[in-house]
């Protein structure tokens, strides 16, 4: 989550110069950091917030400047100045820690001009000058004027922050530039400057935006730029195991809620204090109704096995520390073992805010049994919010380890692992009780089985099942960034065209090796569907092709694949191909690589053995490629 908001925030600072001042009012500002984050607090909150909160301030100061002088962004000597003072008066006031100020997410000492003007596109010197490339009207409105308090107000919350986003899009357009969070920044400060927000106002706003930066970064998805270790893998899942049993408890809800539709890089420099939160909870039609203690959904039982605790503990030894898997946004993942000899994926859920997922995915995962997506075997339901997910354990770790690793993940492997998604999405969106929309396709949801020789989506805590009729709005924001269909995020549409748009996104992964986001040379992030949409001639493909796929990687499928690919993450869900489509295409690619690696025509890698299909089934479905090596 630090390296997330470092490349969110790409906040700039430099070395102060001998005969520049700051002109910011920086104690007023600065009263927007919460004591718990000051040097001598006995708390102990997480860096992250208190580095959200340092940079919400540094926002509010020039806003507050911008208001009586117009101007945008500083020139570069007084942008370092500002920087500069600004971490000096933090530490000097003892409001902030100074290991967190010396930390590589929050150092106020770094690039003197980052937030200069005329650094990026966006970064305008004067307010007028961003006005007068968009129009803020619907922002002014809509954030100037109303109460934004996501608690009290969350329709009106949400209305703001698509505002907004509406607005930072556009300047990323008026400006043909790639990098969101100076042109959020940009429409922030413009929108806000004419109106000299108080504190209390601004930490409104502030809180409304923090909403969608919450919901996305808890979901245990962690950074969105240039490495993004994936926080955990999502809990394994598991396979089966049958008894059932009942039980029924209350507990008390906080799911967080989500208003609204839009995109995160903006979100990241309004962040600010989020001390109080209305317990609510996920209802069936996808709004938040406030409750202080309510009665968990009756969950399905069929065809899963009701854990208790002890079977957990004992399934784990104890949690032993040596079985632990991974961590994430919702608890631990350990691995276990059933009296049966079944090994087993154990997810705790720890966190009051992760109950929705919890309730979803058991709801979700409970009507579903396809060979490509992982089995739920059962689940514990605990007291409050103590519960606990078991899968079926996939030995070979996630898709993102494997292309991090590279190493014997052929073209071969990399085209069948992207056909078994695709089947697995085909499944889900012709699903009989209406299409099933996972809403967080990437690569460390897609598991493997030992080897790697088989792939499995998995991690439905966002999921959504649609109305027979098509698509369905919700208030939701939900998904990881680099992956998120802009359009269906913008206008707030849940349907299956996200998910052939995150597929897209899957694929160029697979083709270059490249992450979802990546580092620019002037510092920002940029998506790898920028570089794909540029790539327009051979050469341009060669470029960016994994180079550890060597020299032999068969052309004609990979230059096919990756023109999927763009048709895929096309910027209008209407130009996207439906995933069945998608899926005939790569069936088709695998049975014409397959033909021409027995004709001699492609050299296929020494890891990859032959596998002939028998039955008459294609190739790619044959028992035996199910069993192949990485």
């Amino acid at each position: 989550m630090l390296r997330w908001c470092l490349l969110l925030f790409l906040l700039p600072v430099s070395v102060l110069s001998s005969n520049t001042t700051c002109p910011y009012d920086i104690p007023y500002a600065a009263q927007m950091l919460p004591s718990i984050c000051y040097a001598n607090s006995t708390s102990f909150p997480s860096a992250t917030s208190c580095c959200w909160y340092v940079f919400a301030a540094y926002i509010y100061a020039a806003i507050r400047y911008s208001n009586l002088t117009g101007a945008a962004f500083l020139p570069p000597s007084t942008a370092s100045a500002c920087s500069s003072s600004f971490s000096s008066y933090l530490l000097h006031q003892g409001l902030a820690r100074p290991s967190l100020l010396s930390s590589s997410s929050c150092n106020l000492d770094g690039d003197p001009v980052r937030l200069a003007a005329g650094n990026r596109p966006c970064q305008f010197p004067y307010v007028s000058l961003i006005r007068s490339s968009t129009d803020l009207s619907p922002a002014d409105k809509l954030c100037s004027s109303s109460p934004l308090n996501p608690d009290s107000h969350p329709s009106l919350c949400s209305q703001c922050q698509t505002a907004v986003i509406n607005s930072t899009f556009s300047l990323l357009n008026a400006t043909n530039s790639k990098e969101i969070v100076p042109c959020g920044m940009a429409a922030t400060i413009a929108i806000w400057s004419p109106h000299n927000p108080s504190l209390p106002r601004f930490r409104s706003f502030a809180l409304c935006m923090l909403q969608i930066l919450q919901n996305i970064g808890n979901l245990g998805t962690g950074d969105i730029v240039p490495s993004p270790p994936p926080p955990s893998p999502p809990p394994p899942p598991i396979t089966s195991s049958a008894v059932s049993g009942s039980r029924t408890t209350k507990i008390i809800a906080g799911c967080a809620t989500a208003a609204a539709t839009s995109f995160i890089g903006v979100v990241a420099f309004l962040v600010f204090l989020f001390r109080k939160r209305r317990r609510k909870i996920n209802t069936s039609d996808g709004e938040f109704a406030t409750s202080t203690e309510i009665i968990s959904p009756v969950l399905p039982r069929e065809g899963l096995y009701i854990f208790t605790k002890a079977e957990l503990k004992q399934a784990t030894n104890g949690y032993d520390d040596r079985l632990l898997l991974g961590a994430g946004g919702a608890g631990e993942v350990y691995l276990g073992k059933l009296p049966s000899g079944q090994e087993v994926a154990i997810k705790r859920i720890k966190r009051e805010k992760k109950l929705c997922e919890f309730y979803r995915e058991v709801e979700v995962l409970a009507k579903l049994r396809h060979r490509y997506l992982t089995t739920l075997v059962g689940y514990y339901l605990g007291e409050r919010y103590e519960h606990a997910l078991v899968y079926e354990y996939m030995a070979g770790g996630n898709l993102a380890g494997a292309l991090s690793d590279g190493i014997g993940l052929t073209w071969r492997r990399r085209l069948r692992i992207a056909a078994e998604v695709a089947e697995g999405l085909v499944y889900l969106h012709n699903f009989p009780e209406g299409a099933v929309v996972h809403r967080d396709v990437k690569p460390t949801n897609v598991l493997l089985t030992e080897g790697g020789a088989v792939a499995k989506l998995s991690d439905f805590g966002v999921s959504r099942i649609l109305p027979q009729e098509g698509s369905h709005v919700s208030t939701e924001v939900k998904g990881t960034m680099g992956y998120m269909d802009p359009e269906s995020f913008s206008v707030g549409h849940v349907s299956e065209t996200a998910d052939v748009y995150s597929f897209g996104v899957v694929l160029l992964e697979l083709v270059t090796g490249m992450k979802a986001v990546v580092l620019t040379p002037s510092g920002g992030a940029e998506s790898i569907v920028h570089a794909a949409r540029n790539a327009v001639t051979d050469s341009d493909l060669e470029s960016i092709v994994d180079q550890r796929l060597g020299s032999s990687w068969d052309r004609p499928t990979v230059t096919a694949v990756f023109e999927l690919a763009r048709r895929c993450v096309k910027q209008y869900k209407q130009d996207r191909p439906a995933m069945a489509e998608v899926l005939v295409e790569l069936r088709g690619l695998i049975t014409d690589l397959e033909v021409r690696s027995v004709g001699g025509s492609f050299e296929a890698s020494p890891s990859a053995p032959s596998t002939t299909a028998t039955s008459g089934e294609p190739t790619w479905m044959s028992e035996e490629s199910q069993s192949e090596m990485v």
